[in-house]
């Protein structure tokens, strides 16, 4: 008679408790949340600026010291343009800026220029604006405050802002602002303002409603 086969019995190991797996899951939840969330800013931190987002507001001081708002000029068209005295691309640039910010300054186009120049070239802008007689804006941004949030690649760079403080326009690189075929978008933002101003009811006209 054939013998009788033992079966050795296999002891399971009892499962943690749920008071104790949660706190588990919950810390490797953080965990994962915490590295997306890294991955994430560290991503957005060089995503580029991009048509039909709205300009990242900053305030600086101009070269009398008076601080300046991208904000304040809500309602005109902003021509920003970033620079520095070293740069030869924007010297030959700027007299092209300056004609441009003359023809249509009364149309309601605005011109920032803000200098990238750091403090040890700081003393340079004076001489600089001088030199080529520009009469619009100069604004001074020694501590790179608008370089993270414009995400700069170099100078020169120009940003056309319409009147609800929206990019249009980006433009890497100099660029000839006498020629028309370059300032399509500053002239059919200048022209959209001009119909919306004379379509808007005058005060009297708003009293009256």
């Amino acid at each position: 008679m054939a013998e009788p086969i033992a079966v050795e019995s296999v002891k399971k190991e009892p499962h943690p408790p749920a008071s104790r797996r949660l706190p588990i899951v919950l810390m490797t939840a953080g965990i994962l949340a915490f590295a997306f969330g890294v991955v994430w800013m560290q991503s957005a931190k060089y995503e580029p600026l991009t048509v039909g987002k709205e300009a990242p507001d900053f305030k600086l001081p101009d070269l009398d010291d008076k601080d300046v708002r991208l904000s304040d000029y809500r309602g005109k068209v902003v021509f920003l343009n970033f620079w520095a005295t070293w740069c030869k691309p924007c010297r030959e640039e700027m007299p092209s800026m300056e004609v441009l910010y003359k023809n249509f300054e009364k149309d309601g186009l605005v011109i920032l220029a803000v200098s990238i120049d750091r403090v040890t070239t700081k003393k340079d802008i004076p001489p600089f604006v001088k030199s080529l007689n520009l009469t619009f804006p100069i604004l001074i941004d020694s501590w790179g405050q608008t370089d993270k949030r414009y995400k700069l690649m170099g100078v020169p760079e120009t940003y056309i802002i319409d009147q609800q403080g929206i990019l249009r326009e980006k433009v890497i690189g100099p660029r000839d602002w006498t020629r028309l075929d370059n300032l399509q978008i500053v002239t059919q933002l200048l022209k959209s303002g001009a119909k919306s101003a004379q379509t808007a009811p005058s005060a009297a006209d708003a009293q009256r409603l």
